[in-house]
């Protein structure tokens, strides 16, 4: 089967160049997010935002198991949205359970695309200790899934060094193209604009036209923020959020996350705007990200 590459929206015209609205709106036309254990009320008020067959990506953590998260996709796709589940691999105590967990997103909740993470387990419960030895073991395609989303992460891992990081994503993008599967990129979330762009450029040079979703946080206060970045090892959080963390505490909360997303539409062109989107972080709660993300992206005002 040959390979394919998860395609984006259009992208904005060339003349959108140097027009910070025009930017800003092309980076959000088909905008994601992201949420854990969302409550029925919540995807009830999705529904009405979001629409239909919209991306709702789903967390994975340690402590919910497999079952409860087919649970949770279930009932997003019930809601009219297209579940994107983590599927975190160390959870798995064979290749077996893993293959029947796939089989039963795709059967159950008509799942077509999932995000593959190695988990936060520090022993694994089976065979598999990386996403990549699932992609190399066909395990997607088999179970009748479409596309798989790998994690990207602009400020580096904590636990690998930057070569390593890089090598182990371009090893996974091989492995997903030879078994024909629709691969794209989702990063973790950052604060600092600047990073990010780096993290683009540099990804640019070797995957010119890889669909990348850029991870930031929704609206949420600096407390809140400051405790998901330490508990996901993002760098900038040990530095106090660098420049943003001033800009945190002295504004609204929706201004500063509508701030990063501005800059980004300002620090990029036309041309490296393609297959670039935004996928949020529901820190500061499922709806009400939901509800600013979807005014920013009907042209609400970045300074909200």
């Amino acid at each position: 089967m040959p390979s394919r590459d998860a395609t984006r929206p259009p992208h904005a015209p060339e003349d959108c160049a140097g027009d910070e609205p025009c930017g800003r709106a092309a980076l959000l036309r088909g905008w994601s997010m992201e949420a854990t254990r969302p409550r029925p009320a919540e995807l009830e008020t999705l529904r009405h935002i979001l629409p239909a067959g919209a991306p709702l990506y789903l967390s994975a953590l340690p402590q919910v198991p497999p079952e409860q998260l087919l649970a949770h996709a279930r009932q997003v796709a019930a809601a009219g949205l297209a579940p994107v589940p983590h599927v975190a691999v160390r959870q798995f105590a064979g290749r077996a359970d893993l293959q029947a967990f796939l089989t039963e997103l795709r059967e159950q909740a008509r799942v077509r695309r999932v995000l593959l993470v190695g988990g936060d387990r520090d022993t694994p419960a089976g065979p598999f200790a990386a996403s990549l030895q699932v992609l190399e073991a066909g395990l997607l395609e088999e179970a009748g899934l479409e596309g798989v989303d790998i994690a990207g992460y602009p400020e580096g891992h904590p636990l690998l060094p930057d070569e390593a990081l890089r090598e182990a994503l371009r090893a996974k993008l091989a492995a997903a193209r030879r078994a024909g599967l629709a691969v794209q990129v989702v990063t973790q979330f950052c604060f600092d604009a600047d990073i990010i762009l780096r993290w683009l450029r540099a990804l640019r040079r070797s995957e010119p036209r890889l669909a990348v979703r850029i991870g930031l946080s929704g609206p949420a206060s600096a407390t809140t923020l400051l405790r998901y970045a330490l508990r996901c090892g993002v760098r900038t959080a040990a530095r106090g959020l660098g420049r943003g963390l001033s800009l945190l505490e002295h504004a609204p909360d929706e201004a500063a996350a509508a701030t990063l997303v501005s800059a980004l539409a300002a620090g990029l062109s036309a041309a490296e705007r393609r297959d670039v989107s935004l996928h949020f972080y529901s820190f500061g709660g499922i709806a009400r990200t939901a509800a600013w993300a979807q005014a920013l992206a009907q042209g609400g005002s970045s300074d909200r």
